[in-house]
């Protein structure tokens, strides 16, 4: 689309793609081939990305959502995110119906909290849907923001599979962060009380 603007934002899980129009965010890409291997990016570009985009007098919508989403970002690796941090605005691609409920019951699940894919078939109204979330998972083009690192299998006996950053590698790093800022929330909130 000829109107979206990117930038890239530095991650503690390497850099991030984002991708905006004037509705909203579009994409959240981690700059690596395949399962993070070889980085598309060189380490002086790493280095020198800027961590929000340059604003642009033509495109202020579009400028105003890669700020909302880099200040989320933010909060969330920063373990500041809390119910005050604006949430970016999600623009899905048009897929079937079936994934965009599958993607907007995911955006709405808890930080730390995790679900398997036979619990988010239930949740999106098919229950014996659960390849197909799978296969939602795998078209997810908001990583983070539609945090499907959060569905795992059935049986927690291993995380399943995750397409962004380095695989389960990236995921288990999410999980474990999620874990941690949990943690940091409640010790938080206890100390102000």
């Amino acid at each position: 689309m000829s109107d979206e603007v990117s930038c890239v934002y530095r991650s503690p899980l390497g850099p991030l793609k984002l991708v905006a129009n004037a509705e909203g965010m579009c994409e959240v890409k981690f700059l690596f081939c395949g399962h993070g291997r070889k980085p598309l990016v060189s380490e002086g570009e790493r280095d020198s990305s800027p961590a929000v985009v340059e604003l642009t007098k033509n495109n202020p919508e579009t400028a105003q959502h890669l700020k909302t989403c880099s200040s989320w970002l933010d909060a969330y690796f920063n373990c500041t995110l809390d119910k005050d941090v604006a949430r970016p605005t999600l623009v899905f691609p048009h897929e079937s119906d079936f994934f965009n409920t599958v993607w907007t019951v995911l955006a709405n699940t808890a930080v730390g909290e995790t679900l398997s894919y036979k619990d988010l078939a239930k949740l999106a109204g098919h229950p014996n849907a659960a390849r197909a979330v799978g296969r939602a998972m795998k078209s997810n083009r908001l990583p983070l923001l539609v945090p499907c690192h959060r569905v795992v299998r059935t049986n927690q006996s291993d995380i399943g599979n995750y397409s962004a950053g380095e695989g389960t590698k990236t995921k288990q790093w999410l999980l474990d962060h999620e874990k941690k800022m949990g943690a940091h929330n409640s010790t938080s909130s206890s100390t102000t009380s």
